[in-house]
């Protein structure tokens, strides 16, 4: 087999080389002779030339030569002689060429050029080098029009013609110079006019953002990304304060960790414009929108970043909510001349203010059997219990620019919702000197009654077990709501939960409409390990993807959803731990059918698995337990990690590196 296998080689190597001989010497005696004839010409045109001088003149036929000068006209006929025509066979010049290079793949670039001091430098020039009657020209049409593509116009790569860089660069020229000519014709670009220019300024835009929360923030600066810089994007912001994501740290593929800064919208830069105002109507059919100053802004694209609102307890001045920079200023008011405070609500505000505030005697009232049941199980409650029972004596102080707003008169307005870390940047700590930082955690409970007084405190509430607590004021951190206090000339649809509803591409029921963060419902099939959660990290992803689907259909391309929907993902920080969520964490969805992995240092990590089949859906890491992105991928890729078994969370096992 092996004596076969070698004579059958060494027979295909014979007939190859016999082949390449028999097409050389062809395209060799088609081109001499065509060289013979130029210059059989040449000799007839100058009668006067000696038969010495002839003898002397006759040329070395140097095929590598390329001193000598050909002229355009030459060249054109030779493009029509039959030289050329047995040479080529009607193919384009560069059609049956291929370069020689060392390994399996071709370098990226061709050689910078084949002819070095006259003559070719290389066996196997390009093109246009091997053949000298080859002449980029403007006006060498026919040779040109080779090159250029007859689907797209464009002028074809150099890693498909195979020409030399030089003479890539030549042909570029050659080709611009006749199509300025009139030589070859091309189509013309198609111009996208922004008609902004003939309305009064700030009467018109392309892009109009509404709020200027981290959504809306996100989506301004996402579309000055993708938009063309000449389209115009207009925010329109509740105050001259935005909330911006800075500091952005990439944990893992979608995990990301971010603070909120508080900054100028002057200072958002770009071709971002904003506008200090509140929305008032949205005219859907006439595409503009009309604001409480009067103002009309017509609008090629809306995105609606409203936020949402805190659900009050109830109707009485000595209960406020803690949403926006504003409600923090009334809070920090309050709480600097008040000795008893009552936190009503089981969630994220609610956890840090508790945990943060000081000098104040402070009653927590949760519904649930544990604190912090928004984002974590029975077993991590107890886990922070030991944090909030004995505070740090020294809290983390947060150096970060602060801005503030001169005008008066604003109060009826919202700002946009607070960040991650707006406990940090202000002072709540209350007039008591001597009070213990200890919590009173009222459990399973809820707000029976509440009423106001004359004497005393004056505020006093009756919870459902009968239980009352007499307060200076009471915070309800009880939840939010979409936040759609503007009318407009159709309606929308709406979610279960009352916020607008939107496909995955961030669009409502209305043309040309979209909607962002806290103020949208989620209308689109999710992915198997994301769920909707009205946090700032999922307003963040949102308003970037409405900018990218608002921007492709403006230029007319297609986007498919963003990767991030594919895993819910937040990170935060609780009674000084960060937290990270990951897919189904608590269990979501999962209809009880799942198995748990625990591992917990006390006071410094809390870890949990949760996994079906083997297989992990959701995991809870509080602490600096560095699995964020270990966790990330064994969710997405669904590993099955059944052989490992409780192994898999030893502490003496480093699955960090295990699964690398």
């Amino acid at each position: 087999m092996s004596l076969l296998r070698a004579l059958g080689s060494e027979l295909f190597a014979a007939y190859r080389q016999g082949l390449t001989a028999s097409g050389t010497s062809r395209r060799s005696f088609a081109v001499s002779s065509f060289r013979a004839s130029t210059e059989k010409e040449a000799v007839e045109e100058d009668p006067a030339a000696t038969e010495g001088e002839a003898k002397s003149a006759a040329p070395v036929d140097d095929p590598k030569d390329r001193t000598r000068v050909i002229p355009v006209e030459t060249s054109i006929r030779y493009l029509a002689s039959e030289a050329y025509q047995q040479t080529y066979q009607g193919e384009p010049v560069w059609k049956n060429y291929r370069r020689n290079h060392k390994g399996l793949y071709p370098p990226k670039q061709t050689r910078k050029t084949c002819v070095r001091k006259g003559k070719l430098s290389t066996g196997n020039p390009c093109p246009v080098c091997r053949d000298e009657y080859l002449v980029l020209d403007h006006q060498n049409v026919e040779l040109l029009k080779q090159f250029v593509s007859p689907q797209t116009g464009k002028v074809l790569s150099y890693s498909i013609t195979g020409l030399c860089q030089r003479k890539q660069l030549e042909l570029k020229v050659a080709i611009d110079r006749a199509m300025d000519y009139g030589l070859i014709t091309f189509d013309v670009p198609f111009r996208d006019y922004d008609y902004a220019e003939y309305y009064a300024e700030g009467k018109h835009c392309t892009y109009l953002i509404v709020g200027g929360g981290i959504a809306g923030v996100s989506c301004a600066e996402a579309l000055a990304f993708w938009a063309d810089a000449r389209d115009s994007v207009v925010l329109i912001a509740e105050s001259s304060l935005v909330k911006a994501a800075t500091n952005v740290v990439s944990l893992g593929k979608v995990l990301t960790k971010f603070d909120v800064e508080e900054k100028d919208g002057s200072s958002l830069g770009g071709n971002i414009r904003v506008l200090e105002d509140q929305l008032d109507r949205v005219e859907s059919e006439g595409h503009f929108v009309s604001t409480s100053s009067g103002k009309k802004i017509n609008y090629r694209y809306l995105c609606l970043c409203t936020g949402a609102r805190p659900k009050l307890i109830g109707d009485n001045p000595n209960v406020i909510g803690i949403r926006d920079t504003e409600s923090v200023q009334e809070f920090q008011k309050r709480v600097s001349n008040a000795t008893r405070l009552v936190v009503v609500g089981n969630g994220g505000i609610a956890s840090e203010l508790v945990y943060e505030i000081s000098g104040i005697e402070v009653h927590w009232v949760v519904k649930d059997e544990y604190i912090s049941s928004t984002f974590v199980d029975s077993g991590a409650a107890r886990f922070f219990q030991e944090r909030l029972t004995e505070k740090a004596q020294e809290k983390t102080v947060l150096k970060r620019m602060r801005y503030s707003e001169e005008k008066a008169g604003s109060s009826s307005r919202r700002g946009a919702a607070l960040g991650p870390d707006w406990h940090r940047t202000v002072d709540i700590s209350g007039k008591l000197e001597h009070v213990p930082d200890s919590v009173k955690i009222h459990y399973a409970v809820e707000i029976k009654e509440l009423a106001a007084q004359s004497e005393g405190f004056p505020v006093k509430l009756t919870l459902s077990n009968g239980e009352v607590i007499e307060c200076d004021f009471v915070v309800s951190a009880t939840g939010v709501t979409p936040a759609i206090s503007f009318t407009c000339d159709r309606e929308f649809a709406l979610g279960p939960d009352g916020g607008l509803l939107v496909n995955w591409e961030m669009a409502t029921s209305l043309p040309d409409v979209y909607a962002a963060g806290d103020v949208c419902s989620a209308g689109w099939e999710p992915a198997q390990h994301w769920f909707q959660m009205r946090l700032w990290t999922q307003a963040r992803q949102m308003g970037a993807m409405a900018a990218r689907a608002m921007a492709a259909k403006r230029a007319g391309e297609t986007i498919y959803q963003d990767f991030c929907f594919e895993l819910f993902n937040h990170v935060t920080q609780l009674f000084g731990y960060q937290v990270v969520l990951l897919g189904r964490y608590n269990g979501q969805g999962l209809n009880d059918k799942y198995e748990v992995l625990l591992r917990m240092t006390p006071g410094l990590e809390y870890i949990k698995f949760v996994l079906v089949d083997g297989r992990l859906q959701g995991a809870m890491l509080i602490g600096e337990t560095g699995l964020e992105e270990t966790c990330e991928n064994l969710i997405l890729n669904q590993l099955d990690l059944t052989p490992y078994g409780d192994d898999l969370l030893d502490p003496n096992i480093d699955i960090e590196d295990y699964f690398d």
